[in-house]
């Protein structure tokens, strides 16, 4: 990864801490996985984050435990990783919430059942409190590290472009130039795309969401191409209109 400004988790954590107070809650529960690497840096489909005053845990399973280990290190994120099958993670969170009398859920992200299943089971005697984007507001505020990624992911998409937009000239259909314009983001360094590359030529343009298809650029054609990259957890999104040839 190339050279950029550290991130300030700890400071993320603490203001965390901090707005539960104002909630009247003594700990949260994050479950939205944005949220998760947020606060953690940890990347993976799975896991639930518990945030008290005197404990900062992220619970997953095995297939994360060594990569859960490893993004945390990465970023200096003190939560301490416990990985554990699915059917042992119900025992150890009602551990965690011995002593809480009121725990946060992320209301945007939790079921009406899921929330119920919780109440009877691992939560059962602790009152799930609905709690509002408390995590999503910090989001809206960018660190230096963050600003620092979001442009790299730009320059990455840019780059990208730069380099496969000769191709337009050769014919090729819209999904060509998509996957082409996605390996090239890979190459320089991206997680992946943003989101789904569109690549719309001629009267394709018309469509704002257009899925790339194997119809051919035809010469002349103006050709729209919306992509991003995404970068460390950043994205980038940038809307290009090319002229075939």
């Amino acid at each position: 990864m190339m050279d950029l400004a550290v991130m300030d988790l700890a400071g993320r954590v603490s203001r965390v801490r901090e707005l539960l107070v104002e909630a009247g809650c003594d700990a949260l529960l994050v479950s939205n996985l944005t949220n998760i690497r947020y606060l953690t840096g940890f990347s993976g489909s799975a896991g639930l984050l518990m945030v008290r005053e005197d404990a900062f845990v992220l619970v997953t399973d095995g297939r994360y435990e060594t990569q859960a280990e490893r993004e945390l290190a990465a970023v200096g994120a003190t939560a301490r990783v416990v990985a554990l099958r699915s059917h042992e993670q119900p025992a150890y969170l009602s551990g965690l919430v011995k002593g809480v009398r009121r725990l946060g859920l992320e209301a945007e992200h939790i079921t009406w059942a899921k929330q119920r299943s919780w109440s009877e089971s691992w939560a059962e005697g602790t009152e799930l409190v609905a709690t509002s984007h408390l995590v999503e507001d910090l989001r809206e505020r960018k660190d230096a590290g963050e600003v620092a990624r979001i442009a790299a992911a730009a320059a990455i998409a840019d780059k990208a472009l730069t380099n496969v937009k000769g191709m337009l000239a050769e014919r090729p259909t819209e999904v060509e130039v998509a996957i082409a314009l996605d390996g090239e983001m890979r190459r320089l360094g991206a997680e992946g795309p943003a989101f789904a590359t569109i690549v719309a030529a001629g009267p394709n343009g018309a469509e704002p969401h257009h899925r790339p298809t194997s119809r051919p650029v035809g010469p002349g054609e103006l050709v729209t191409i919306d992509f991003g990259a995404k970068f460390d957890g950043y994205c980038s999104d940038m809307t290009r209109t090319r002229f075939a040839g």
